[in-house]
């Protein structure tokens, strides 16, 4: 396991120096009694060579690549890392598996809930599709129009004056201030029930 993870870190700093914001030079500042002339030279490294072992352990998919070159599990590796981790970074890797370890956990309670409130917007999508087609049908039928029997005495004028069956609707629609379809369907009623 420890040479899955040191071979894993170092595959993930050699990634991480090839990526611009983590390639950059970092001026580290002198320790120690070091005389003047020395002081003014600093030496310089990269962020991505700065980070300690246990933070590269979390960094891009580092942990499950350990894991699986170790033949182990990804809890596994980090466990073992936990327990030779220096003092001073043990809290990375603690935060990266508690959130790692919070994550999984809070998908596992909240999976029942999301699949409940899936069902839930469903049925009322379903709900709301069905009341919407039902208040169109009654919309329809209960639409405000003068009796039938106006329509009707309008309808035998146009047709006696000369006008087409087929242009009737249009004028009794512009008359009455309703829309044609509306007009078609009182007088196929009205004539579905005289043959009835």
């Amino acid at each position: 396991m420890l040479e899955s993870i040191a071979a894993g870190t170092e595959s993930t700093r050699a990634g991480l120096r090839g990526k611009p914001s983590w390639n950059f030079s970092v001026t580290q500042p002198v320790r120690g009694f070091v005389p003047a002339a020395k002081r003014q030279h600093q030496p310089e490294t990269t962020l991505a060579d700065l980070l300690p072992w246990p933070a590269l352990l979390t960094l891009e998919g580092c942990a499950e690549n350990a894991a699986q070159s170790a033949g182990c599990t990804k809890q596994e590796i980090l466990q073992f890392a936990l327990s030779i981790c220096p003092y001073e970074h043990i809290v990375t890797l603690l935060n990266y598996v508690a959130l790692d370890k919070g994550i999984a956990d809070t998908a596992k309670i909240l999976s029942p809930l999301i699949r409940g409130l899936k069902a839930k917007e469903a049925r009322i999508k379903q709900g709301a599709s069905a009341g919407g087609k039902k208040s169109a049908r009654t919309r329809q039928s209960d639409v405000k129009t003068r009796s039938i029997f106006e329509i009707l005495q309008e309808r035998e004028r146009l047709l006696a004056s000369g006008r087409g069956s087929s242009e009737v609707a249009g004028i009794l629609a512009q008359r009455f201030g309703l829309h044609p379809n509306t007009i078609r369907r009182k007088l196929h009623a009205a004539a579905k029930a005289q043959e009835g």
